[in-house]
């Protein structure tokens, strides 16, 4: 192979290689990176959101504090707090309200019936002086609702002794619902929802699984296809935050998942897998596209700087073959406007030929000399051998003569030779 095609093939083999490698190495990083990226935002994200919510449940809540603040409310007589809290029921986007004695009984103002509720959790917790929020079904109307309960205290000082509760029971598939599904995300396919303490679903797109209480960790005792999904529900309890990848009917999906301040709720913000996925596919493509730029660019530029290194060489190959297979030329010379050691070779090769000038143009000078004095013995001996004509020839003119023809044939042979040089 030539060195004008190999010196090129090679370096253009090599960028190839490398560029290859690089594309490679780095389609594995960015994608390696993005993806990891994109699980970071939705954790920062979701814990936001999660804190969005509390402020959003405490808004709620804080608006039925202050209704059970008025003298009206404290004063605990439900002849006079029915009334007063008639107008709040609308107000507050609620189905009902309800005053909630010492002893666990809600009186409630619109359905006028009265239920025990001593044994609910958000009677105890409002009675212990704590604001809180539940989503239990209806011991009224049999269907999930979402209840805020909120301390009514003897007077306005906030250390008074709690003397009751009011409460306020609000659809229990909408209101939650609707304050996760607020919840932004950057993902076509994204969507929250809210599980409380026990692993229940209380907020989600889909009001099915509100309406039958839904539980994951326990429905997956008696379905199999749902035990990722539990495994990823236990672990965030446990964790609190973090981030998970599980399937889900066939769909792979990815998420995040963080505690709701002030509440033993989980948050979670999920993700069908395949978006992530779009999106490094369209970053592979323009990685692809730039690499392939980029390695277009490298071969070109390797062709040519293969070609820069075998120019000078192949000018110096050939000037060696026009003097060693008889050409002889020592008139030409190599043009050194080459860089680097290409250059310093042709400069020296140039230096090598001017060497060769010198006793080449001396031994040609020679050779013509030579070939005088041979013309000029040739001459006197063919006067010697008229001389003699007439006469028996000796022997030693005619061993001269053959000397003198001898000379005159070499003579000449060097002279045809010499002149093949170009000086």
């Amino acid at each position: 192979m030539k060195l004008s095609v190999k010196i090129p093939l090679l370096l253009g083999i090599v960028v190839f290689v490398s560029t290859a490698a690089m594309l490679v190495v780095v389609e594995l990083k960015v994608r390696s990176t993005i993806e990891q990226s994109a699980l970071n935002s939705l954790v920062g994200e979701i814990e936001a959101n999660a804190n969005f919510l509390k402020s959003k449940l405490d808004l709620h809540t804080e608006v039925l504090a202050e209704t059970a603040t008025r003298i009206r409310v404290r004063s605990m007589d439900w002849s006079i707090v029915q009334p007063s809290l008639k107008a709040d029921v609308a107000r507050l986007g609620a189905l009902d309200l309800a005053m909630i004695d010492s002893a666990g009984i809600a009186h409630y103002v619109l359905g006028g019936t009265t239920l025990d509720v001593k044994d609910r959790a958000y009677f105890k917790k409002a009675m212990a002086g704590e604001k809180n929020v539940e989503m239990v079904v209806s011991r009224v109307t049999g269907k999930v609702v979402t209840v805020f309960a909120v301390p009514i205290r003897k007077t306005e000082d906030m250390n008074s002794p709690v003397v009751g509760v009011l409460l306020a029971r609000k659809d229990g598939a909408q209101t939650l619902s609707n304050l996760v599904t607020e919840l932004k995300t950057p993902y076509k396919s994204g969507y929250a929802f809210l599980l409380n303490e026990d692993g229940t679903v209380i907020a989600h797109r889909n009001q099915e699984f509100i309406d039958k209480q839904f539980n994951p960790i326990k429905e997956a005792e008696k379905d199999p296809s749902l035990k990722f999904f539990a495994n990823m529900i236990d672990s965030a309890f446990k964790e609190k935050r973090g981030k998970a990848e599980y399937q889900y009917k066939g769909k792979n999906l990815i998420g995040a998942y963080s505690e709701v301040p002030g509440f033993h709720w989980v948050l979670f913000s999920i993700i069908e897998k395949y978006e992530i996925e779009n999106k490094l596919s369209q970053i592979s493509i323009a990685i692809a596209l730039i690499g392939s730029i980029c390695l277009i660019a490298g071969v070109i530029a390797a062709i040519g700087v293969g070609r820069s290194i075998a120019k000078p060489v192949i000018s110096i190959v050939e000037a060696s073959k026009n003097i060693t297979q008889g050409e002889g030329d020592l008139s030409q010379s190599i043009p050194t406007h080459f860089e680097g050691e290409m250059g310093d070779l042709a400069r020296y090769f140039n230096k090598l030929i001017a060497t060769l000038r010198v006793p080449i143009s001396e031994a040609k000078t020679a050779v013509d000399n030579l070939g005088t004095v041979s013309e000029e013995l040739s001459s006197i001996n063919r006067q010697l051998e008229i001389s003699q004509a007439a006469k028996e020839r000796s022997q030693e003119i005619l061993r001269i003569g053959q000397c003198i023809h001898e000379l005159a044939a070499t003579s000449e042979q060097l002279r045809q030779t010499m002149d093949k040089f170009k000086v």
